[in-house]
């Protein structure tokens, strides 16, 4: 056993002083692709990207802005990528998701047919997770009233149950749906 153990630490010590400077120019290249990525990503990941850059988003970036996801007194603001994308904590998932929804978008905007809103904002509805809004909404229990308690601990337990997922009560929570913003015909001219 011993003369495995020995023999495995010379293996590895040989392949560190052969491949070392390609091992840790990796290592460097791959922080480096990271840093890049992630300072290239900061300008097209704000709301106000969002909507000023697609007029597609225009409407419904506006009715973020006046919602409590966009202004509130407290200063706390939740950006478009907070909610529509997977937490940039799970770095490779986000990257990939923001690539895929921004390619979709551009392919959309330029190829694709008349932006409907109120599909986009049912198929949006309809792929919105409990985990994303209890990513933020994580001391849900702690604060609730008690009436508010048993749905949310129902919401909490059963996150698939269509009846208990957080957009079916709080549809509005991040994009505010009013007359001015959403006139009947929902397609944009």
């Amino acid at each position: 056993m011993m003369r495995w153990i020995g023999s495995a630490w010379k293996l590895a010590w040989r392949l560190f002083r052969r491949h070392g400077v390609s091992f840790g120019s990796g290592i460097l290249a791959c922080l480096a692709a990271y840093l890049a990525l992630s300072y290239a990503m900061e300008p097209v990941s704000r709301s106000e990207y969002c909507g000023g850059a697609c007029h597609e988003m225009n409407i419904s970036y506006q009715s973020w802005e006046i919602s409590r996801h966009g202004h509130n007194p407290s200063g706390n603001r939740t950006d478009c990528i907070d909610c529509h994308l997977p937490p940039k904590e799970q770095f490779i998932r986000h990257v990939v998701a923001k690539g895929y929804a921004g390619a979709k978008d551009l392919y959309m905007h330029k190829f694709g047919p008349e932006y409907d809103r109120e599909a986009m904002r049912k198929e949006v509805l309809a792929a919105m997770e409990n985990k994303t809004c209890l990513h933020c909404h994580d001391n849900l229990l702690a604060r609730a009233r008690s009436a508010a308690l048993e749905s949310h601990r129902s919401s909490i337990a059963q996150p698939d149950v269509e009846e208990f997922r957080c957009v079916t009560c709080h549809e509005d929570a991040g994009h505010i749906r009013n007359s001015v913003l959403f006139p009947e015909d929902s397609t944009i001219q």
